[in-house]
């Protein structure tokens, strides 16, 4: 049985998006850029051409904050200034905005009640509820959508609701950026362990690449600092024979 997955990439547009991006179509690898609003006005050219070559480039919030530390108000600018901006670029590559996706900062919904702690459960009270809906309703009015994924088959995905949420939740997290950041994230300090990582086979912690059973959402970042390893990465991504497909 053929491994299928998605490749999404956050924090987009960075420096060395378009030598990523002609890696990609050197690859044939259709990708989701998730496009932070404060860098798009500074990248409108190339995130033209990535439009132009079939990429598609996705909602991901005006400057990465955690939602659960916004008011519903704040929560709603970020998205929408950043919708703005990637209507614009849409126009100017005369394409049509068909797929809006979105994406939250750190996977953070906005009702989470430990947003500043990666490594804790996501946890909500009755108040993260009612705002964690209200801004999954607000999304929907603006158009945003999300396919239906039915090969993912993990039982924490639907346990969590991921199914039910327009926003785009991941099912394996590469970790690259723990490479640059300050906090020792399950211990990731190398690319070695990025890569051990990756061989591992514990589908219900999030870690399934080698489970053949169900399909993945796989997250990158597109940072300036591991730009180094993105391309080893991606091709050892291939080498596990994982076939990454544009979502239906």
């Amino acid at each position: 049985m053929k491994k299928i997955a998605y490749l999404t990439i956050d924090d987009a547009p960075n420096k060395d998006f378009l030598k990523k991006v002609d890696f990609l179509l050197s690859k044939k690898i259709p990708t989701i850029w998730f496009c932070r609003g404060e860098l798009i006005e500074h990248k409108t050219e190339e995130l033209v051409y990535a439009l132009e070559k079939g990429q598609v480039i996705g909602n991901h919030a005006w400057d990465n904050p955690y939602f659960s530390n916004l008011s519903i108000e704040k929560c709603f600018q970020q998205i929408k200034k950043t919708d703005k901006a990637l209507e614009k670029v849409y126009q100017a590559a005369k394409i049509n905005w068909q797929y809006k996706y979105f994406r939250f900062p750190y996977g953070d919904k906005g009702g989470n009640k430990n947003s500043k702690d990666y490594e804790k459960d996501i946890t909500y009270d009755k108040r993260g509820v009612g705002k964690k809906e209200k801004i999954q309703n607000f999304l929907r009015s603006l158009g945003y959508t999300k396919p239906k994924f039915k090969g993912i088959t993990y039982k924490y995905y639907y346990d969590n609701g991921y199914d039910k949420d327009v926003d785009w939740y991941w099912t394996y997290d590469c970790l690259e950026y723990a490479l640059f950041s300050s906090k020792n994230h399950f211990g990731i300090n190398s690319i070695e362990k990025v890569f051990s990582r990756m061989d591992e086979d514990v589908p219900e912690g999030c870690r399934g690449l080698n489970y053949p059973n169900s399909e993945d959402i796989i997250l990158l970042h597109d940072h300036e600092e591991t730009t180094k390893y993105f391309e080893p990465i991606l091709n050892r991504l291939l080498q596990k024979k994982i076939e990454l497909r544009r979502p239906e």
